[in-house]
């Protein structure tokens, strides 16, 4: 309602200032004309004067009714668009909920689409999976949109190879998964970028197919050979959705993987909870880059388990000689039994990082009763004064002291 009303009110104060300008500069150049016949624009500089102005009015004049007319068929366009989207949206939904089969749809008429139809069902497509997405696709197809987009894809003109790209990465469209994949070896950093988020959503929607020439091995291959940002990497591995598992099982398991790559399939796999690969994940505990070695351990601490294999990488990663190794090592030994954990814990009370200490007290109070109990003898009797105030803090956090309490507590100031 604003917007109807708003968009009068700016046309209506912009023909008026416009107007009034117009006609002002025109009344003046009128009176300049006819100043000429009894001899008041008779030198050279006013017939300068009445040239400059006339052709002030006559330009003032022209873009005043282009800028009229350009935001009243804007508007119109606009209101015009988003009416078609509704439209079709309906369309789209009503022939998506059909019993029609999706090989039939296919069949149908080869007519092409309007762009308000196509953006219509790309917006669905972005949210209808299953068999209502599969319709919906076989619609595009039958209609041509796919090969259409296609073709844009393999265009030399980099506006229009980016809008199919972003096209194709909502429609989810199986045969063009190759083209995506192709794209993944483009000089131009913009297009490695759209193209491998749009062949993962891509993938997601795929029915998985094991071996090498599978669609998973294919995109492993192509993220495996691709220049691309560690932040894009993730985020085309989280858009795998389902078949996040499956890959991020493959890429670890890939011995000539990449460090970078690695430790983004670590830092994915500990983001998207996946317990069950806590096995994969524990053979990069005793990497030799620490970076790595900090990934596996804070991607353990995020799946809430630690296999028995990685027990003795954990344990001696606890006085590795980085600290930001130390720090994500300690929070993971949260989750090694108590009776194992609280004697390698206990030593980081004195570590020189603030971090590590914090860590330290963390996980020992997360160890049932003996680890809160620890962490309170340490708070009351350990020598070094930072390893009290550290381990008096945990408990304040976790509500085993009030702060009253916290003041009695011996050997704290």
């Amino acid at each position: 309602m604003w917007r109807r009303y708003g968009d009068a009110v700016y046309t209506l104060v912009t023909f008026a200032v416009f107007g009034f300008e117009t006609l002002a500069l025109g009344a003046l150049s009128i009176s300049f004309l006819l100043g000429r016949t009894t001899g008041i624009a008779d030198t050279p500089v006013e017939g300068i004067l009445l040239a400059t102005l006339t052709s002030t009015a006559s330009a003032l004049a022209l873009l005043g009714f282009f800028l009229l007319a350009y935001h009243f068929t804007s508007t119109l366009r606009d209101r015009w668009h988003v009416e078609q989207l509704d439209t079709w949206t309906e369309r789209w939904i009503a022939l998506a909920l059909e019993d029609t089969p999706a090989e039939q749809l296919a069949e149908g008429s080869t007519r092409r689409l309007p762009r308000a139809a196509v953006d219509a069902v790309l917006s669905l497509l972005e949210v209808v999976k299953s068999e209502e997405g599969d319709r919906l696709k076989a619609v595009l197809a039958g209609h041509g949109v796919d090969r259409l987009l296609l073709r844009h894809v393999r265009s030399g003109h980099l506006t229009a190879r980016l809008d199919a790209i972003e096209s194709l990465g909502k429609a989810r469209l199986p045969q063009a998964f190759d083209a995506l994949i192709s794209l993944l070896k483009h000089p131009r950093p913009v297009v490695r970028r759209m193209a491998v988020r749009a062949a993962a959503g891509t993938l997601a929607t795929m029915p998985p197919e094991p071996g090498p020439d599978g669609p998973g091995a294919r995109f492993i291959e192509a993220l495996k050979g691709t220049d691309i940002q560690s932040g894009v990497a993730q985020e085309s591995l989280l858009l795998l959705e389902t078949r996040a598992g499956a890959v991020l099982r493959d890429l670890l398991a890939q011995p000539d993987l990449g460090d970078r790559l690695r430790w983004v399939a670590l830092e994915t796999t500990g983001r998207l909870g996946l317990a069950d690969m806590a096995g994969e994940v524990a053979g990069s505990t005793s990497h030799a880059d620490p970076e790595l070695r900090a990934a596996a351990f804070r991607a353990l601490r995020r799946l809430g388990s630690v296999p028995e294999e990685a027990h003795g990488s954990l344990l001696e990663a606890l006085r590795d000689e980085v600290d930001f190794v130390r720090v994500q090592a300690s929070h993971a030994a949260a989750f090694l039994p108590s009776e194992v954990a609280l004697p390698a814990l206990e030593p980081g009370l004195e570590d020189e990082s603030w971090w590590v200490r914090r860590a330290t007290a963390a996980s020992m109070a997360r160890l049932g009763d003996d680890g809160v109990a620890a962490v309170r003898r340490a708070a009351e009797t350990h020598p070094d004064q930072a390893a009290r105030e550290m381990a008096v803090q945990i408990l304040l956090e976790a509500g085993v002291l009030d702060p009253a309490a916290a003041r009695l507590v011996k050997g704290v100031a």
